[in-house]
């Protein structure tokens, strides 16, 4: 099979349900601060506008995002976004690395390929990252694996350029947060998602299979105690590969 064929747009690729994509969306948006903690949200019937879907829909995805910890409702009220922010720990980053979760499963956690960017950040970025727009970012664009050399992950990592921050890839081979920690950085706030999903094209190559074989995203924003630096993790995980386990 060619290498064009292999990683080329599978017609078995189906569109996401339309709940899933309303969804995607507000967790963004919140992410991005357009709506802080404690802020009152549209109504369904606002929602439906936006969006331009029914209510049912409305009321699956707005469900979905209460489950996992986004939004609550308060009868006759309405429904407000759910102060996320995970109490500070001090001097102890809460956000666990690919490397150290390697190592809990007796595994040697490697670096395959590195790539790292400054580039400005755009409005996206700029909510995400708490920064100005057009400020200077690094991009880390990682691909991991375990030392008998089974690729299990690529990452994208996004935080602000810092004067004392490498920027030569050789230097993000190992953990980035103990790299962070180097400069006295502890990521104690985070919010997270997986996602199930099918790779882009470009995901599929990074990390060598098909298309057609799914994956497992991970977005994480995660900030230090006085949110002055924040960080955004958008992780593709191959799902035959990757195991993930919730601690009680």
């Amino acid at each position: 099979m060619s290498k064009n064929n292999r990683y080329s747009k599978s017609n078995l690729e189906k569109k996401l349900p339309k709940y899933l994509k309303v969804e995607e969306d507000l967790k963004y948006r919140i992410l991005l601060g357009e709506w802080k903690p404690g802020d009152r949200v549209l109504s369904e019937e606002e929602f439906c506008k936006v969006y331009n879907v029914s209510r049912i829909t409305i009321k699956r995805a707005i469900s979905d995002l209460e489950l996992a910890g986004y939004l609550y409702q308060i009868s006759g009220k309405g429904t407000f976004v759910k102060n996320f922010q995970e109490e500070a720990q001090e001097k102890k980053s809460v956000v666990k690395s690919f490397t150290n979760e390697m190592r809990e499963r007796g595994m040697n956690a490697i670096t395959k390929s590195v790539d790292l960017e400054v580039v400005k950040a755009n409005r996206v970025f700029a909510g995400l990252l708490n920064v100005n727009q057009g400020r200077e970012i690094i991009q880390l664009k990682r691909v991991r694996a375990v030392s008998d050399g089974d690729i299990i992950a690529y990452s994208v990592n996004s935080f602000p350029y810092l004067s004392q921050f490498s920027t030569d890839p050789k230097d993000y081979l190992n953990s980035f947060y103990e790299y962070l920690a180097s400069f006295d950085i502890y990521l104690t706030s985070t919010k997270e998602y997986f996602e199930a999903m099918l790779p882009p094209s470009d995901v599929a190559e990074k990390l060598q299979i098909y298309q057609t074989e799914p994956v497992l995203k991970f977005v994480r924003v995660s900030h230090n105690p006085d949110y002055s630096f924040s960080e955004h993790n958008l992780c593709y995980y191959i799902g035959s590969r990757y195991r993930f386990y919730v601690n009680n």
